[in-house]
């Protein structure tokens, strides 16, 4: 050691930083290599949408965070993330062949709602009369799209910022999340219904344009081809509830009692601005929405309700005096 190091050591100086420290930085380079990696990735390959893709740099991302921890804490990420992905990748596979067990298609009931309720024309239909230019793309537009694909990603990267934080609120919300993916699946089955640009298509209303997808023109091309293929390939009458704005919903309600109160404005705003775009877009009647709101709801209360009276189950009995 040299006269300095022994100086320092004296003056009770660490000659070098902590392990803790320096696995920090560590951390903090990686984490910055990374996001500079999906970056590229996303403006050369495209964006990723699919739940596996995200998943996967989700876990990335993890996993580098975890660099310098215990083995037993980054083996932990696997069996908490794994078990998702493949019941999300079930999911999918019976969402895709819903539509062929032959229960007949749903037209009118939605647009009976709608009706009713805004007083005798649909939402949609009076949105994309006053907003929608085939011409033109607006910054709306754009929003819309951004909006839409925020679908694919939020709830995965609420999940991550949730396990780095706290595994309890990771399970807590994933239960909420796959809980609210299989009702909505089975109402999927039980009820096959299309949406207003299916429905437009079929002489039920005006013409109605899907147009969630337009601001790929404008953000990334590549992204755009795969997001045309993937809105081709899904179940096209998977519309009720609305998955889009359940899952927006859920969001806000599991982080509302978590997050700061300036947060909570926004918390409120992404579903509303979630419900907006999809009634403006043609994938969605305002009851497909609000259904998606209420079936959001009733998982928060009923997963709340098993966890409680599951942690009482196992809540120790009282010593007897």
């Amino acid at each position: 050691m040299s006269t300095a190091e022994v100086a320092e050591l004296r003056a009770g100086v660490e000659p070098f930083p902590p392990a803790r420290t320096r696995w920090a930085l560590v951390r903090r380079v990686g984490l910055v290599a990374y996001l500079i990696g999906l970056l590229v990735f996303s403006a050369t390959v495209g964006i990723p949408l699919q739940r596996e893709l995200v998943i996967a740099w989700v876990c990335g991302a993890l996993a580098i965070a975890s660099i310098g921890r215990s083995w037993a804490e980054i083996g932990q990420l696997g069996l908490d993330w794994l078990p998702l992905a493949a019941i999300l990748l079930v999911y999918d596979f019976t969402r895709g062949a819903a539509d062929q067990i032959g229960i007949p298609v749903h037209f009118t009931a939605m647009i009976d709602f709608d009706r009713f309720l805004f007083l005798g024309e649909t939402p949609t239909e009076w949105l994309q009369a006053h907003i929608y230019d085939p011409d033109t793309i607006h910054w709306w537009d754009v929003g819309f799209t951004l909006i839409y694909i925020s679908h694919f990603i939020v709830p995965f990267a609420v999940a991550g910022v949730l396990w780095a934080r706290s595994r309890d609120a990771f399970l807590g919300f994933t239960r909420r999340f796959v809980t609210l993916s299989i009702v909505g699946l089975t109402t999927y089955i039980l009820f096959p219904a299309a949406p207003p640009w299916m429905a437009g298509e079929q002489g039920y209303l005006s013409p109605i344009a899907r147009s969630s997808g337009r601001g790929w023109e404008v953000i990334n091309l590549h992204a755009a081809q795969s997001f045309e293929k993937g809105q081709g390939t899904v179940n096209l009458v998977a519309a009720v509830p609305s998955l889009h704005a359940a899952f927006a919903a859920l969001v806000g309600m599991f982080l509302w009692r978590r997050v700061r109160r300036w947060w909570r404005p926004l918390l409120v705003a992404y579903p509303l601005a979630m419900g907006f775009m999809l009634v403006a877009t043609g994938e969605h009647y305002a009851f497909d929405v609000m259904l998606g709101w209420l079936y959001a709801a009733l998982v928060m209360l009923g997963v709340g309700r098993w966890e409680r009276r599951r942690r009482a189950s196992t809540r120790p009995e009282p010593a007897a005096p």
